[in-house]
């Protein structure tokens, strides 16, 4: 039995014609009494009685279309429920990012999106970077953020585009002697205590040594940068951070580095092979246009 049989049968009933029933069906009438007999054939009663050119359902009949119709209905219910959800999915995006740039610049990212596409849903979560290229790679996230391209060649399927980069400041307690400075030179820092971000992935880590040239005095090392902030606006020490607007100025003062130490560079990839909804499409051209517009 399947829901093929189901149907004509309805139609059947309802039409009590096989010929308008064909009509309707768009089958010829031959292919719909052999689909209706091995119905019967199944069920081993009888649904019609052959009136002459006309047809009469049976008591089994009568019995059995109630609960066809009660099949069909919840067949369509469930396919109704199933576009539902796929509207709904529709409008939710899965980004995975690194740790530090789902800290600075994700939600940034996802707020100025938010003001003009307000039924948008996120599910964000923070891997390392060849987490989230095998993640992209089997369609578990939509877009990942990340600043490594160094396993990019084992992801053939996997497109990456340069979105921002970002530089480092330097962020000092609001009472530091170095709070009322423009910049500031690595050089004048060797006696400063330092507070460093302990990344949770090795492509995170940042290191100290080969930025400034020489061993700083390390006495803290948070993995979140919440508690980094919070240890410099305590005065334990200063920190080379992301130049971000997370950046509390309430408690810490931001001094521009004097030398060159390079940026941050962020990258955004999402799979290729990967049929994109109309709304993750506008996400993906937001971005986009962000970069174009720093380009400019």
């Amino acid at each position: 039995m399947n829901l093929q049989q189901l149907e004509y049968f309805k139609v059947i009933a309802k039409t009590q014609n096989f010929t308008a029933a064909a009509h309707i069906l768009l089958i010829t009438q031959p292919a719909l009494s052999k689909t209706i007999s091995k119905l019967e054939e199944e069920l081993e009663v009888p649904l019609f009685e052959r009136e002459g050119r006309n047809i009469k359902i049976t008591p089994f009949g009568e019995t059995f279309l109630k609960y066809a119709d009660a099949a069909l209905n919840e067949i369509e219910r469930g396919k109704e429920k199933l576009q539902e959800m796929k509207r709904h999915d529709d409008f939710i995006l899965s980004i995975a990012s690194t740790n530090c740039i789902g800290a600075t610049f994700i939600p940034f990212l996802i707020s100025t999106f938010l003001s003009n596409h307000l039924q948008t849903r996120f599910n964000l979560n923070t891997q390392s970077s060849e987490e989230i290229l095998k993640h992209l790679k089997y369609g578990r996230v939509d877009f990942g953020f990340f600043d490594d391209l160094k396993e990019m060649d084992a992801y053939p399927e996997i497109e990456a585009v340069f979105v921002k980069k970002e530089a480092y400041v330097l962020i000092v307690p609001k009472n530091h002697h170095l709070a009322n400075k423009e910049e500031v030179a690595l050089e004048a820092l060797r006696e400063e205590n330092f507070i460093v971000y302990k990344g949770k992935s090795q492509d995170e880590k940042v290191s100290y040594e080969k930025m400034m040239g020489y061993t700083p005095k390390i006495i803290a090392e948070p993995n979140e940068s919440s508690i980094l902030s919070g240890l410099v606006a305590a005065g334990a020490g200063i920190a080379i951070v992301l130049d971000t607007p997370m950046i509390n100025t309430n408690k810490i003062s931001i001094v521009k580095i004097k030398d060159d130490i390079g940026y941050k560079k962020i990258y955004m990839g999402w799979n290729k092979q990967t049929a994109l909804s109309a709304h993750k499409q506008a996400f993906k051209a937001y971005v986009l246009n962000l970069n174009e517009e720093r380009m400019e």
